[in-house]
């Protein structure tokens, strides 16, 4: 793989990290749901649920962010490139 090409590996960790994010916000809805059933308990569940709902709401938004902004792919014309290099038929 030549060393400047690297776009594929980085799209594989944007998209890594958009579903890493993904998880997390699920995971947030669960104990948030969690926290709802559990409510009636003795001591201050839904609180407690309702601080990690919210920690592990926004380091997943934060995940999906970097995923989503990190990288810009940019798509080359390596064809007309090498024609050009090669005197082909664009050639200046």
């Amino acid at each position: 793989m030549d060393k400047n090409d690297d776009s594929v590996l980085f799209l594989l960790q944007d998209i890594k990290e958009l579903l890493f994010g993904t998880a997390l916000i699920l995971l947030s809805v669960a104990i948030g749901i969690m926290g709802w059933l559990l409510r009636d308990a003795d001591f201050n569940v839904e609180g407690i649920c309702l601080i990690a709902n919210i920690l592990f709401f926004a380091y997943g938004g934060f995940h999906i962010w970097n995923g989503w902004t990190a990288h810009k792919l940019i798509e080359e014309n390596r064809e007309a490139r090498k024609q050009e290099e090669q005197g082909g038929p664009h050639a200046l």
